[in-house]
């Protein structure tokens, strides 16, 4: 028995890139009766449901119906739903329906140390390197962690591997702005964590800079993180507005780097 036997629970965003299809995969393991909703139609995720043929579980595909949520115990969110925007989820909070998403349900039960890993650009390129050197590391004498792990919007749910993880082992996440909004909740942060970069983008979701810096800085909690954040300076042209964007940064970070 696990906390999700007999559960009813939503998948809001199946989408084609791991995260929906791993968090579906992991909760009907868990027991739950789910049931995976997307605007997208059948055609357009024909890959994405194929690889859950497997799997007892209903489809609501080309739009969502809020009399799915009759019963619904919980409603696993895909960081691309724009919640202020969404009439479903909006439905689903008036409800009373707990909410979550596949990543928080990752950092809630992860005993691995993590190394979070964000910013505008180069964080996937930087996630992959950093994951290639831990590996070599480990190969080499001298090693005193355990396994190493990629995942998180690089394209990979680490929910299936939880039960392999060990607290030695090293755990190397992409975390996109999305992700990083869901997790502030969560008052658990990487043990280290590296910004890459931060620049204007997805402002269309967020509203502003200072929205997306604060996005990006949620998950960072210094207080319960045993590595110093480090950043890196920005690229843009302007040294002013790299000073500008960088102190914009660690506000929203809370350092005094």
């Amino acid at each position: 028995m696990t906390a999700f036997s007999g559960k009813r629970v939503v998948v809001m965003g199946l989408g084609r890139f791991g995260g929906g299809i791993g968090v579906a995969r992991w909760l009907c393991e868990q027991g739950a009766r789910v049931l995976v909703t997307d605007l997208g139609t059948e055609a357009a995720l024909a890959q994405s449901v194929a690889s859950l043929e497997d799997l007892s579980l209903e489809y609501r595909l080309g739009g969502h119906d809020a009399a799915d949520l009759d019963g619904c115990d919980l409603i696993v969110v895909s960081p691309a739903v724009d919640k202020r925007k969404s009439g479903f989820f909006q439905t689903a909070v008036e409800k009373g329906i707990p909410w979550t998403s596949e990543m928080t349900l990752f950092l809630e039960r992860c005993c691995a140390r993590i190394v979070g890993i964000t910013g505008t650009a180069g964080k996937s390129t930087t996630t992959a390197m950093v994951g290639v050197v831990l590996e070599a590391a480990r190969q080499a004498p001298g090693w005193r962690h355990g396994r190493v792990w990629l995942g998180g919007n690089i394209g990979r749910s680490l929910l299936a591997d939880l039960g392999s993880m060990s607290p030695d082992d090293v755990v190397v996440l992409e975390l996109s702005s999305f992700q990083l909004e869901d997790t502030v909740r969560l008052g658990k942060s990487p043990d280290l964590a590296l910004v890459t970069n931060v620049r204007e983008n997805h402002l269309d979701r967020h509203g502003s800079l200072q929205a997306y810096a604060e996005a990006k800085g949620n998950g960072f909690d210094t207080k319960t993180m045993r590595q110093v954040v480090r950043l890196r300076k920005l690229d843009s042209a302007d040294r002013e507005e790299q000073e500008e964007l960088l102190d914009l940064y660690k506000r929203a970070l809370g350092l005094a780097v």
